[in-house]
């Protein structure tokens, strides 16, 4: 976020003093619109509204010269987003509903109201706006609206104490896997973050064959979107390794944590405390002790 946050601040720079009327407003639209959203993320409110408060500026500046931004949905995103950072957040999202946007939007309102409840530790409110996200949502055809509110709402269940939770929870991300897949036509990165979700809900509930099973299905996707020397795919056989630990295959673990070591040793300039660890690991086993490495090290993906 931070990354993302000082390319947004450059943007704005080149904005302010390369670009004709129309291209320089837009840009500065978008790169406020993204500061905002990244300074509201790391707990920076004030400065967050400050951004998006520019961003809004410009989109009026845009209207006086008879032009709309060139991303539709930016009116409807600044607009919320300048109330989520307002100093009564749930008061501002709930007057939005049927107000701001086009009525789909609606389910985004919805989400991020479940997500003020959550951030509150209100659970179970927040799972009453997800589903109410969820229901408007599935009125349209947009795939990836319903997957980022499916998404949010698996996570609702999945933290939520009720009887059946967890199961509805592990469906949804299923679900929301699936909604992913079709609407990218194949595994983009939303995707493969929910099947990390899904693995590390799955290990929560040591219901361990799955999490394998699931594991090894989006290998090659990973090895395709992160490429196979990065930390992305260490951590994988890392996970892998931790698996087979608990399946008492002692073979498969060695191997895949000498996997997750070659990666490590290629990518980092010098050892840190994963890698010893790992290192520690491989001679225990290879030492054919019978204490198993402790599981906690490895049981979720980065």
């Amino acid at each position: 976020k931070a990354v993302v946050s000082t390319q947004s601040t450059g943007a704005i720079v080149h904005a302010e003093n390369t670009l004709t009327c129309k291209e320089q407003i837009n840009i500065l639209i978008e790169a406020y619109y993204v500061l905002g959203y990244c300074r509201l993320k790391i707990g920076k409110d004030s400065e967050a509204l400050e951004a998006v408060t520019a961003a809004r500026s410009c989109i009026e500046e845009l209207g006086y010269l008879g032009q709309k931004p060139r991303d539709d949905d930016l009116d409807y995103k600044t607009a919320v987003l300048a109330g989520w950072c307002s100093p009564s957040p749930l008061q501002f999202l709930q007057e939005s509903l049927e107000c701001i946007g086009p009525p789909e939007k609606n389910a985004y309102i919805y989400l991020m109201i479940a997500h003020y409840y959550k951030k509150n530790d209100n659970v179970s409110d927040a799972l009453k706006a997800a589903k109410q996200g969820l229901d408007v949502a599935s009125r349209f055809e947009d795939l990836a609206m319903q997957a980022d509110v499916s998404r949010y709402l698996a996570e609702c269940y999945l933290e939520s104490p009720g009887h059946g939770c967890v199961e509805e929870g592990l469906r949804l991300l299923r679900k929301t896997i699936a909604l992913y897949t079709s609407h990218f036509s194949g595994l983009d990165i939303s995707t493969l973050s929910t099947n990390d979700l899904l693995i590390n809900a799955l290990l929560k509930q040591e219901m361990y064959d799955e999490a394998m099973e699931e594991l090894k299905a989006i290998k090659e996707a990973k090895i395709l979107k992160f490429g196979e020397y990065s930390k992305k795919m260490a951590d994988f056989y890392k996970q892998l390794g931790s698996l087979y630990l608990i399946n008492n295959q002692t073979k498969e673990a060695l191997s895949a944590f000498k996997s997750a070591l070659s990666i490590l040793n290629i990518i980092q300039t010098k050892p840190n405390g994963v890698t010893t660890s790992i290192k520690n690991t491989i001679k225990s086993l290879e030492a054919n002790q019978t204490e198993k490495p402790a599981f906690k090290l490895y049981s979720k993906i980065s």
